[in-house]
């Protein structure tokens, strides 16, 4: 680390991870389920399950997101590419009462990717390890870990990455250097990563510079990895399928392809070893010509939102209406989303 962060780290911790106060959920959230740990503590996630998913994906949220903020975009995620999605909270956030720290966020991806495997039996081959922003930076050490034990994980996506939170704040500031930690260096830990990796970036990013993704994909050393830069987006705000749904579809599409086995469907039995206070829903996804509708089960009433935000629409076959379901959740989002998140 540079000189003096000891005595900085508490600053530092608080500058890096900015969690929405209050929480953007409630205990009541449907889908909210609790992973035990090593420890006595439990890491509350979201999990969304689908009946033919081959895939589990695990979400890591940015620096200034809980579950309630990305509660849309990871239900749609899961809806359209068909898969099982988990998507961890980091202590300090939301309901995971604690102090957010580098450590103890890589500790709980850990945990969770260990109770995934060991505990509920998924074959590491079946998940992608999804990481986003701030995320990327857990996400991609625990990728290149497991790469380093030869585990032969299904793949790692990461959306807006950055080479290391020092050049990210670099990019911002000369005087960084002097305060910022050498924080989740990816550019050294993309080196070990041997699976197949999909870099996202928007072109516009203003946070973190596409160039970073550039410069991860040049050092990643897998032998299937793409990179994807969309046009328009920029840091906070992105189209869920041109810029996120498309890429990941494709991605998951040549994992398939690579081997045969993949195209099995995969039944998992998470709700039978956690603890829920509520009954998960499977969503139906179906589409007609004009319209794509994400429906909980029985809930086909129209959301009576008095809410005339025009972005909530978008015109043409990609008009994606996302319904509430059964219980008090954030705001229901366009396709085009814009979120609060700094890194």
């Amino acid at each position: 680390g540079t000189m003096g962060t000891g005595v900085l780290k508490p600053l530092l911790d608080r500058a890096l991870f900015p969690a929405p106060q209050p929480a953007r959920y409630k205990p009541g959230l449907q889908n909210l389920v609790w992973l035990p740990t090593d420890s006595k503590t439990k890491i509350p996630c979201t999990f969304f399950e689908q009946p033919k998913a081959t895939h589990l994906l695990i979400y890591c949220h940015g620096n200034a997101s809980d579950l309630g903020t990305i509660y849309y975009e990871t239900q749609g995620l899961s809806n359209f590419l068909n898969v099982h999605l988990l998507a961890m909270e980091y202590c300090g956030y939301g309901l995971y009462d604690g102090k957010p720290s580098e450590e103890r966020i890589n500790e709980d991806l850990t945990q969770v990717y260990k109770f995934l495997t060991s505990t509920v039996g998924v074959p590491p081959e079946r998940i992608i390890l999804f990481g986003r922003s701030l995320g990327t930076g857990p996400t991609c050490r625990l990728a290149s870990e497991l790469c380093k034990k030869k585990v032969k994980i299904g793949g790692l996506v990461l959306q807006s990455p950055f080479t290391s939170i020092l050049d990210a704040a670099r990019s911002f500031s000369s005087a960084a250097r002097f305060v910022m930690a050498e924080a989740w260096p990816n550019v050294a830990e993309i080196k070990q990563v041997r699976c197949p990796v999909l870099f996202v970036h928007g072109k516009k990013d203003e946070v973190i510079p596409h160039v970073m993704s550039t410069r991860l994909f040049r050092a990643c050393p897998s032998k299937q990895k793409r990179l994807m830069l969309s046009q328009d987006a920029t840091h906070n705000c992105f189209h869920l399928v041109h810029d996120l749904v498309k890429p990941l579809a494709n991605f998951l599409k040549d994992i398939a392809e690579a081997d045969a086995s993949f195209a099995l469907p995969m039944k998992l039995d998470l709700l039978g070893s956690v603890s829920v206070g509520f009954n998960v829903h499977s969503f139906s996804f179906s589409k007609t010509a004009s319209e794509s509708s994400l429906q909980a089960p029985g809930n086909n009433k129209k959301n009576n939102s008095n809410d005339d935000d025009n972005s909530d629409v978008i015109s043409g076959d990609e008009d994606v209406k996302l319904q509430q379901v059964a219980m008090p959740i954030p705001r229901r989002t366009s396709m085009r989303l814009c979120t609060t998140a700094t890194l």
